[in-house]
């Protein structure tokens, strides 16, 4: 898709992007909604179906649509393409990002439809347990089912409606509550964001709090984690000790606040860790970026243990990926966690992430290995090691094939460009996405 080069900015005009998405709701016969980063409607609803108007009704229930609106808008940031998933309630969406110059502000929504069981996408999220209410199974028997090839092409379609790319370029950002205009684009499918760029520096100046917050409640631990690095990784970029520290201690705050809007039960232990963290003293990117990980895995542990006891599935094993970045975990290992066959789980790990299970494992062992070259002295052959890989030589190949550089090279890119508390940006080629 080929973006104009120049253009002149004029407010925002959200009644425009109205316009079309009704015209398209039109034409296609599919829902379709614009969301802020929390996954709230900034337009209006454009042919929801009944199911889905009675669902939102419900307030726990519309922010578990909320949640999924989210979630589905932040993987097609994160693969730079529309986004087919399940939502909670079973029901078929797809996703486009919007963005405000590079900033992520939201996304467009379309679908709420049924497919043919064996096209199916996986569950972006655990699926709510709605069957037991007869209105509602009616309202979701009445749903329309179309073939996954008709909801491809609508993507497509929407993707590529030049009027709908001119709007993003021309009318600002949607949503409303903001003052001043500003860019709002498409995220074209040949933008493939990093997992480590999905927070831009320009969104950084929206509260991490809230982000990690909604992430433990989507119980999507990668997206925590990359939230906190994003913010350390700004923290110890300004170098002085005193602000090293007063960033540490801001998120850590922003962990406990997120932990009293999530699980308020672990807030009093929590502070405890908290504060003994504090009173050691000094701690590198790197230790830091395991603190911040260990306080948030609680945080979501204790938000689990008050949900409804549910069979594992495949969040819960990127969970346990996110936790545990330097092992190497084996596809066999992975299906006997959750009960599976190996040959499903390759299948459904791929359609879910858009890697098969070793390389998504692989970037994740060297995503973790460019933050420990960046930030510490660790020798490499140590870093090899605790990462699990059998021989520093096949380490080194694994890395230049992800960086297009060795690990020393790699650290002394770093150094020499002042740029160690990047480390833990991954490699811009992995496609290694969370949509689970």
């Amino acid at each position: 898709m080929t973006m104009p080069q120049q253009w002149t900015p004029r407010r925002p005009d959200p009644e425009e992007l109205q316009r079309i998405l009704e015209d398209f709701s039109e034409a296609t016969g599919l829902a379709t909604v614009a969301v802020d980063t929390q996954g709230v409607p900034v337009t209006r609803l454009c042919a929801f179906t009944e199911f889905c108007k009675a669902m939102r009704a419900d307030p726990l229930r519309s922010r578990a649509c909320h949640g999924c609106d989210a979630h589905g808008g932040l993987q097609a940031l994160l693969e730079g393409t529309p986004q087919i998933y399940r939502c909670h309630a079973g029901l078929v969406d797809f996703s486009i990002p919007l963005t405000d110059g590079d900033a992520y502000v939201g996304a467009i929504l379309c679908g709420q439809v049924r497919m043919p069981e064996d096209e199916m996408p996986a569950p972006l999220l655990a699926q709510s347990g709605w069957h037991d209410d007869p209105f509602l199974q009616e309202l979701y028997d009445r749903v329309p089912v179309v073939s996954r090839r008709r909801v491809t092409a609508a993507a497509e379609t929407l993707l590529g409606l030049h009027d709908l790319v001119d709007l993003a370029l021309r009318a600002g950002t949607v949503r409303p509550q903001d003052e001043g205009a500003a860019r709002l684009s498409v995220v074209p499918p040949s933008r493939a964001t990093a997992a480590s760029d999905a927070r831009p520096p320009e969104a950084q100046q929206r509260n991490p709090t809230e982000f990690i917050t909604a992430a433990v409640r989507r119980e999507d631990l990668r997206a925590a984690f990359l939230e906190a690095g994003t913010f350390l990784d700004t923290v110890y970029a300004q170098g002085s000790p005193e602000a090293v520290l007063a960033g540490r201690d801001r998120l850590d705050e922003m962990i406990l606040a997120a932990a009293a809007a999530c699980s308020p039960r672990i807030v009093p232990h929590l502070r405890q860790l908290v504060e003994r963290d504090r009173r050691r003293g000094g701690i590198d990117r790197f230790g830091a970026q395991l603190a911040a990980e260990r306080f948030i895995g609680m945080v979501l542990d204790e938000f689990q243990r008050h949900r409804p006891r549910r069979r594992r599935e495949i969040g819960d094993l990127l969970n346990d990926i996110a936790r545990h970045p330097e092992q190497a975990i084996s596809l066999s290992e992975a299906a006997n966690s959750l009960h599976w066959s190996p040959g499903h789980l390759s299948k459904l790990f791929k359609s879910v992430t858009g890697c098969t299970f070793v390389s998504y494992v692989t970037a994740r062992r060297v995503e973790r290995a460019k933050l420990m070259l960046a930030s510490t002295q660790m020798p490499v052959q140590r870093i090899s090691s605790e990462l699990e890989f059998s021989q520093v030589n096949y380490f080194s190949r694994v890395f230049r094939a992800s960086t297009g550089m060795s690990p020393s090279e790699y650290r002394r890119h770093c150094r020499s460009r002042e740029e160690g508390h990047t480390g833990a940006a991954v490699p811009g080629s992995d496609k290694g996405r969370l949509r689970a």
